[in-house]
């Protein structure tokens, strides 16, 4: 069985945070089309910056994500589709993402 897990997509090789952080709004847009809907959304997800991996002059977009290893690597495409960027999957620390995994466990409960 496929268990949720916590994942970071990074995308790496933005000039500066600003560019990194302009990045966030089209994959915010892509991960949650429709900012007012009822409910959470169906994959938990979670935005920031971060050094860029190797070169501290750069920056990256990570997107925090809990969800199956399989629906992360289905994000890969689509995210750097509109970064213009290649995405990479890696398996990210629970404790760095409280905020999803709080969510994930409350919206356990709701559906039970």
């Amino acid at each position: 069985m496929n268990h949720a897990r916590v994942y970071e997509i990074r995308v790496d090789g933005f000039a500066n945070l600003a560019e990194a952080i302009g990045a966030q709004d089209p994959v915010a847009h892509l991960l949650c089309p429709e900012e007012w809907h009822r409910g959470p959304c169906e994959i938990p997800w979670s935005l920031g910056v971060a050094d860029n991996a190797g070169d501290p002059d750069r920056a990256a977009l990570v997107v925090g994500v809990l969800t199956t290893r399989e629906e992360a690597l289905e994000l890969l495409r689509p995210i750097g589709e509109v970064t213009g960027r290649p995405a990479v999957l890696v398996e990210a620390d629970p404790s760095d993402y409280e905020e999803l995994v709080e969510q994930h466990r409350i919206e356990a409960l709701i559906a039970d």
